[in-house]
């Protein structure tokens, strides 16, 4: 796993893939770290992309609590929405891991987006 992580955060900065993430930087802005996190590549631990960033909401102490990204459908029709909480995925420079491997991650439940009651 760790050997993974440390060939995709290698790949990230050889390749300049994605924008420059500064999530750990105190003294970014707080908006502009959301910004530049839209659209991100997202990785299986086995180092497979599997998407992109749609989404990604913070706690109270500014820390990453959840993402929501796009998926490529299982027959590759369409996309689908995924949430990932937090724990289960790593924000490196300019991209994200998730700690499944990529068969993991197909098989999760797609994000259905509840209508507000009337």
């Amino acid at each position: 796993m760790a050997g993974s992580l440390a060939k995709i955060a290698l790949l990230v900065l050889l390749l300049g893939i994605g924008p420059a993430c500064r999530a750990q930087t105190a003294a970014t802005d707080d908006t502009a770290i959301h910004t530049e996190m839209l659209g991100a590549p997202v990785f299986a631990a086995d180092g497979m992309l599997i998407g992109q960033v749609a989404d990604i909401s913070y706690d109270e102490e500014d820390q990453p609590h959840r993402i929501r990204m796009t998926s490529a459908s299982v027959l590759g029709l369409g996309m689908r929405m995924l949430e990932i909480p937090a724990g289960l995925f790593t924000v490196l420079r300019g991209a994200v891991v998730v700690d499944l491997p990529a068969e993991a991650v197909q098989a999760l439940p797609e994000l259905i987006e509840q209508e507000p009651e009337r």
